[in-house]
């Protein structure tokens, strides 16, 4: 099965109903599922952004029990990986990027996750050029090549 990979601004979009993305990320969401494929995030990336974010501000704990709450509503599988392997791949990300070590997360745990697509609204740290670096170390490590793009963009791969 075809895994989509949910990059956090993803997941704050469809957990924020006055989000810029709400609605667009609702309807993605939709269109993916009708056509059968897995929507997956990395449990590790998730949980440490969450965490990182709650601990820069702490009055969002309520907003991060939302994106929690949202998760298991829309059915998105968050998946653990094998966290040696995680940190591993985001130490060779490191040598082909300037990405942070939040950003390098989700993009191995798509890798290590099989996703074929990843879904992001951070079009500054998740773009083509970004995607070529990272593709690099994946083809590398013999890991799947991971194609990386706006959930509108992405959605209009999944339909050709």
């Amino acid at each position: 099965m075809v895994r989509v990979y949910l990059e956090l601004s993803v997941l704050i979009a469809l957990a924020n109903p006055l989000d810029f993305f709400h609605n667009q990320t609702k309807e993605f969401l939709h269109e993916v599922k009708l056509l059968g494929f897995e929507l997956v995030s990395c449990a590790q990336a998730v949980e440490m952004d969450l965490a990182i974010g709650v601990a820069k501000r702490p009055l969002r704990v309520a907003d991060a029990l939302k994106i929690l709450e949202a998760i298991n509503a829309y059915g998105i599988r968050l998946l653990l990986v094998n966290s040696k392997d995680l940190l591993s791949l985001v130490r060779e990300y490191l040598k082909e990027t300037p990405l942070k070590i939040g950003d390098l997360l989700h993009y191995a745990g798509a890798a290590l996750l099989n996703a074929e697509y990843l879904s992001s609204w951070n079009t500054d740290d998740f773009n083509p050029r970004l995607e070529k670096s990272i593709n690099k170390v994946n083809r590398r490590k013999d890991l799947k090549t991971i194609k990386v793009g706006t959930p509108s963009i992405v959605l209009r791969w999944l339909l050709q």
